[in-house]
């Protein structure tokens, strides 16, 4: 069996004066990746014995994984191989999304080096649940015919969350006008899109394949994990650890209620289990659970000292949260503030292929 290298990890540094605000020190995200095994059988495998031979030699083999469960997943495919004297071995492939949600989908592709011969179609080998929301924070606008002589999939990707994103791509299924599937397809990648900013993305398909290309499907994208901090407005920065297997949109800071305010709708259609964690900045911080604009007694806070924990259950249905009191910071001395102007804090965030974790 092949050694599969290391997931990439992007690590981001940054650094400011506490010039006006003084932000207490606390324990900094770690990576928190739920083990549990996801039921293969809630992955449904489309289009997945088609193949052509690139100008490379190398026999590839396409399909997509439809994920038709309640849980999102990181989903690794595999495919038995036999080299020319007779000897077998398996392939591992990630799926081009790292993490598919419930009712959407993402494509493979393998290729296979010259001598190696399939032996029967993709499988899945293992599928883990994550507890990992989805952030409603990037918006597609594309058609999804081939342009141009090269066939290609193009369009734009705007950031429409108050975060900012990394290594933002687009990825799809390319097929013929008869809707056999013949590619699957990354777009090039987008290092930094900024809250408000929009970019074009660009996806070509093997340019053995491309006289054929008619139309592209299952268009999605994948990004780092957004950096878990939300900027207060006045140059201070709130970390936080959100878990929830539920959509997440418009997360921000709400100054008026010293709030993280969020929408969300949890995949369950019973409902289910979220859980939020930040800084804990005093002794006798209150933090209050709000939904749909009444006190939530749905909720459990606890604080350790270090972090203030928030559980809740998300009922069915869409609803607007906020938690406040998140900051809930007491008066500081002249000094203390003349103190902290001279002192620098520096945050470091990784890639949201994963969730985080403040201990």
């Amino acid at each position: 069996m092949p050694e599969r290298p290391p997931p990439y990890t992007d690590m981001r540094l940054l650094a400011w004066a506490a010039l006006a605000v003084l932000l207490v020190p606390f324990a900094f995200p770690s990576l928190a990746v739920a083990n549990a095994e996801g039921d293969i059988n809630t992955i449904e495998l489309k289009n997945s014995d088609y193949s052509f031979v690139d100008s490379q030699g190398m026999t590839n083999i396409v399909g997509i994984a439809n994920n038709r469960g309640t849980w999102p997943l990181s989903v690794t495919m595999a495919l038995n191989v036999t080299d020319s004297s007779g000897r077998t071995s398996t392939l591992y492939e990630d799926l081009y999304g790292s993490v598919i949600y419930p009712a959407k989908g993402a494509p493979f592709k393998f290729r296979l080096a010259e001598g190696l011969e399939p032996v029967g179609k993709p499988y899945v080998a293992s599928a883990k649940q994550v507890d990992q929301p989805f952030y409603d924070t990037l918006v597609l606008n594309y058609t999804n015919m081939a342009v141009g002589q090269e066939r290609v999939l193009t369009g734009t990707v705007k950031n429409i969350g108050n975060t900012e994103l990394r290594n933002v791509y687009v990825y799809a299924s390319v097929h013929d006008e008869n809707t056999k599937n013949l590619d699957s397809v990354k777009s090039n990648v987008v290092p930094v899109l900024r809250p408000g900013e929009e970019a074009v993305f660009t996806a070509s398909p093997d340019p053995a394949v491309k006289a054929e290309v008619y139309y592209y499907s299952c268009a999605g994208f994948d990004i780092n994990a957004p950096i878990p901090t939300l900027s207060t407005g006045d140059g201070g920065f709130i970390a936080y650890d959100f878990n929830s297997i539920a959509k997440v949109g418009s997360l921000r800071y709400e100054n008026a209620t010293d709030s993280i305010a969020f929408d969300i709708t949890h995949y369950n259609p019973k409902g289910g289990p979220a859980s939020i964690k930040i800084p804990q900045l005093v002794q006798n911080q209150t933090v209050v659970v709000m939904m749909d604009g009444k006190p939530y007694d749905g909720a459990t806070v606890k604080a350790d000292g270090k972090t203030v924990h928030i559980d809740f259950f998300v009922p069915p249905g869409n609803h607007a949260v906020q938690i406040q009191g998140v900051r809930n910071m007491p008066e500081f001395p002249f000094a203390a503030l003349g103190l902290a102007a001279l002192t620098a804090t520096v945050i470091a965030a990784a890639r949201l292929k994963a969730a985080f974790k403040i201990s």
